[in-house]
């Protein structure tokens, strides 16, 4: 019978896995969230991608038993199940549909870390933070009488680094999206209240 790993439960600030540990078992999310973190050549930290409720973590170093890659913290209450390697391994012997899908999110996470080189390469600090506001919001966005609110708790210092930005540099471009009326801001909480606009600065669609 397969072991489909035991469920734990984190509080918010715990790092499930840390960059450059040789471990390899997974997590999947069943609810909450967790930052991907990792640390560049030059010592800064760089926040890589926010992963969700029902999507899998830890996978790569699982399949090529390479170190960690990038730390993973979560960003609030968090419930997964924790698969060992040997149990994760059987599970995508005995489920070949499940192993291509494991494949296919292993391509998918690859790709848009490819592009997102890409796409900021050249760009402008405005432009890259609109369309990562633009991405968060399409793919975590909660409706509200607001508007499209972003379902991930992220602050300004996090997004700074999120997009390769100096703290200063966004917290002048947030100050003009608010005068604008294209988002407003609150703790730890961002509201997308033209997303039209937002698509315009992010060179995502014609005027």
């Amino acid at each position: 019978m397969l072991n489909l790993g035991a469920l734990r439960e984190f509080e918010a600030g715990h790092v499930l896995l840390h960059q450059g540990e040789r471990s390899t078992h997974v997590f999947v999310l069943l609810n909450g969230c967790v930052k991907v973190t990792a640390t560049t050549a030059e010592g800064n930290l760089a926040l890589l991608a926010i992963r969700i409720g029902g999507e899998v973590i830890g996978e790569l170093a699982s399949l090529d038993q390479q170190p960690r890659s990038a730390t993973i913290t979560t960003a609030g209450r968090l419930a997964a199940r924790v698969i060992q390697q040997s149990d994760f391994h059987a599970f995508l012997a005995a489920h070949p549909d499940a192993a291509l899908a494991i494949s296919r999110s292993v391509g998918g996470k690859l790709r848009w870390s490819t592009r997102r080189r890409i796409d900021f390469s050249g760009c402008e600090t405005r432009v890259r933070i609109a369309r990562v506001l633009v991405e968060l919001s399409t793919t975590y966005g909660q409706q509200t009488p607001e508007g499209l609110t972003l379902g991930v708790a992220l602050t300004q210092p996090e997004l700074a680094a999120l997009v390769g930005a100096a703290e200063p540099t966004v917290h002048k471009i947030f100050a003009e999206l608010r005068r604008l009326q294209v988002i407003t801001t609150g703790y730890r909480r961002t509201v997308i209240r033209d997303q039209r606009a937002l698509q315009l600065i992010a060179g995502l669609g014609s005027p």
